[in-house]
């Protein structure tokens, strides 16, 4: 039996028809609470008032039919399930229908098929869905490789010049007395290039090219270890609360990588809670199937789960798509350089493991950080 209660707007001017569609969902289990329509303008204004998970609809009735209904629904939806419950809709009208966008249809005496066709007609919407997050994964996946791979390269020439310039800056500076006047102006030089040095270390990370000194480590040691630090980070108007798994298993990874992990995680958290708020930091144990929820694609296996979730303004879908691009950021111009969340991405996937984002406006984000666990 379904969990969920169906929402179906059903086009039917027969109120015994009506009851014989609504018995034969009750005999197969579906839970539905179900409208019932049989005019244009109804349907419409019961369209505008919607979402529905499921559209049936008699062939024919007083002005109005099927066909016409169905090319209606999809001018404004081109998801919902339309299945047509008729008696009488020869071959030829039914395939027409079925050409401009209708899901199935059911003869009314066999009613019977009815719970199946709507089964059925769910399953591929949610399988649609699933292949077009799937797609996008996919996309986004190959455009921060891509990405990825030029920023890797620049970074080390880049850091390369960076280091001629600190190491001459050193250099002078060494030969220069106190006193002498271009002192500051090399000092400053010195540490605008150790802010690039900085800068491109991040980029680094986020290609995968930074070398770790990875070793194997309780998270749950790490995350009380780094504790004070977090508060201080988040400040007081931010509580900040632990809910830690009491056996985790042991992970893989360079720990001063995985700080700088949660660290920015937090800052990200605490920006999005100008008011104020609560970050709640966790660990479980979890095990991947390779099939999760939203279509995320990871691959099988024992993992050591940690979250990092705040109350925060949340973001939109396409926030979150772009979120781990280098450079991107939401925040005004001046404040950050986009690189954390990218930093986190590189540094987790270097490290075997996977992170994902889910967020909701007003209510806030949750990153989730799989790593490989080591029995």
């Amino acid at each position: 039996m379904r969990a969920k209660t169906l929402q179906i707007l059903h086009l039917e001017d027969d109120p015994a028809d009506a009851f014989l569609v609504e018995h034969a969902l009750d005999q197969d289990g579906i839970q539905a609470q179900v409208r019932r329509v049989w005019t244009r303008d109804a349907f419409l204004a019961a369209l505008s008032e919607g979402p529905f998970d499921v559209i049936l609809s008699d062939n024919s009735m007083p002005g109005f039919d099927a066909l016409t209904a169905v090319r209606l629904l999809r001018e404004r939806d081109e998801e919902t399930p339309f299945v047509i419950v008729s008696g009488t809709i020869g071959e030829e009208r039914a395939t027409e229908t079925l050409r401009n966008g209708a899901t199935d249809f059911v003869l009314k005496d066999r009613i019977k098929r009815l719970g199946s066709a709507v089964s059925r007609a769910l399953s591929e919407v949610e399988s649609r869905k699933q292949r077009r997050s799937l797609e996008v994964q996919l996309r986004q996946a190959q455009k921060l490789e891509a990405v990825g791979r030029l920023t890797g390269s620049v970074s080390h020439d880049f850091n390369n010049l960076l280091s001629v310039i600190i190491s001459t800056a050193e250099v002078l500076l060494a030969d220069l007395p106190e006193s002498d006047p271009h002192r500051a102006d090399i000092k400053a030089i010195e540490e605008a290039a150790e802010r690039g040095a900085t800068l491109t270390r991040q980029l680094l990370a986020f290609s995968r090219q930074q070398e770790l000194k990875p070793r194997v480590l309780d998270v749950n040691v790490l995350l009380r270890n780094l504790e004070p630090l977090l508060q201080r980070l988040v400040g007081s108007s931010v509580t900040l609360a632990f809910t830690l798994d009491p056996a985790p298993g042991s992970v893989k990874a360079d720990p001063g990588q995985l700080e700088q992990v949660i660290v920015n995680l937090c800052v990200n958290a605490r920006d999005a809670m100008p008011q104020g708020g609560k970050i709640t930091i966790a660990t479980a144990n979890t095990e991947l199937e390779g099939d999760l929820p939203g279509g995320r694609a990871a691959a099988p296996g024992r993992y050591v789960g940690v979250s990092v979730t705040d109350t925060g303004t949340g973001m939109d879908e396409e926030t979150m798509i772009r979120c781990f691009e280098p450079f991107f950021t939401t925040k005004p111009e001046g404040v950050g350089t986009g690189l954390g969340l990218a930093t986190v991405y590189g540094i987790i996937k270097q490290s075997g493991g996977h992170v994902w984002v889910t967020s909701q406006l007003s209510v806030g984000t949750t990153f989730e950080i799989h790593l490989p666990r080591q029995d």
